[in-house]
This record gives C-alpha cells, structure tokens and sequence, in this order.
C-alpha cells in the first residue's frame, strides 16, 4: 500500500477541522436564528400587541338614558380584547349606604352589614349571549357600552356583576350625593387601565364622568 506523505495527512487533517470548524459555525448561527425567531413570535410581538392594545383603549360617554350613566369602552386596536372585565372602587361610608328603597330588592352592602366597595365587578349593558355579562369582547374599533349607576331623584343604584334586571341583587344603594373613585378595565389580552370616576346628582349635563388616569396610582 501506499502510505500518505506527510504533506498530504497535514491537508486532510486541515480540510477535517475546516469542515467541523464549518458544521460548528452552521449549527450555532441556526441555534441562534432559531433563539431570535422565537423570541421574536413568543416574546416581543406579544408584549408589542398588547401594549399597542391597552394603549388604544378608551371611553367615551353617551347621553343618560332614564337615569342611567351611560359609557362605551372604544377598542381602537387592532386585534380583539377578549374577556375584558370592569372593577370599580367608590369612596363612601356606612352612613352613605341605604336599605333597598325597592320592593323585593336587595344589595349586598347595607347599613347593617358594610363592606367598603373595592374593586368589584360591574355587568356590561349588552344582551347577548347572555343579559349583562360580566366579561365581553371588544372587536378591533368596537364599542362595548356599561352603565356604572343609575342616578335617581332619592337614591343612586349601583349595580353588580349580575346585572340590572330586577331579580339581581344590586352592589349598594346610595344617598344621592357627590361620590369619587376609580374604574379598571382588564382583559386577557391587555394591561390594566384605570379610569377615575365622579358621581354628581346635582350636575343635571353631566352626572356621571369618566376619565383616564394617566399614570397607574397604588392599589388600595
């Protein structure tokens, strides 16, 4: 047999090292583009979208109807919020609160058994797939309506996450007067957004406003 010379062991050694040197290289740039694409489609086009979402979010009001405050919350997006969810916090005392005024009504906060109002949920003022549900989606440009209160001449109502029919237990009835607090809208495919909220019977243009908070305050 032949043997190799010297020379020719040293180039198919070097031509060996240059194609693990070649493969090695391959692999790792694949691994990385790999790393990127899905840190790109699982990572940051999803924190882009949602924040893009709750930045576009917004409500703006409609006319009182029969006492009703009325509200939309306006998607102006450009993908669907699913399951998006109002919680309200209101400022008022025991000695705000009122025995249902209504016959076979009921409320869960009342004189004699008060609970601050935090963050509970409130229904949205649509029919369907079901009268007031407390969650909904709001398509791409899509203005889902609610209504936080309805506002009468002796008492301000204030509904559950159960909605408005008569059969619904209300969250509390009020004395009607000047109230404050905050509104927070979540969903499942954006960042919370808060809202601070003023009731005012004696205001008959505007007894009920709505308006972002800009930066995000403490939770109380």
């Amino acid at each position: 047999m032949v043997q190799l010379s010297t020379l020719d062991q040293i180039t198919r050694m070097s031509d060996l090292h240059q194609k693990l040197y070649v493969a090695l290289w391959g692999a790792l740039a694949g691994g990385l583009m790999s790393l990127i694409v899905n840190l790109l489609f699982t990572v940051i086009l999803p924190r882009m979208r949602r924040r893009s979402l709750t930045r576009h979010i917004s409500i703006v009001t409609d006319p009182p109807h029969a006492g009703h405050a009325r509200f939309r919350v306006v998607n102006g997006g450009y993908w669907t919020i699913n399951n998006a969810t109002l919680y309200l916090d209101l400022d008022f005392q025991e000695r705000d609160t009122m025995l249902p005024p209504y016959t076979g009504r009921t409320a869960h906060i009342q004189p004699t058994r008060f609970v601050p109002l935090r963050g509970d949920q409130l229904c949205w003022s649509v029919r369907s797939p079901t009268p007031n549900p407390m969650s909904v989606s709001i398509f791409a440009k899509e203005r889902q309506p609610f209504s936080p209160c309805h506002i009468g001449p002796t008492v301000i109502t204030i509904p559950s996450e159960e909605g408005w029919s008569h059969e619904a237990i209300v969250r509390v009835f009020l004395r009607p007067q000047l109230y404050t607090g905050r509104l927070t809208l979540v969903s499942a495919d954006t960042d919370a957004r808060y809202f601070s909220i003023v009731i005012d019977p004696s205001s008959a243009s505007t007894p009920c406003t709505i308006e972002p908070i800009c930066h995000r305050d403490h939770d109380s």
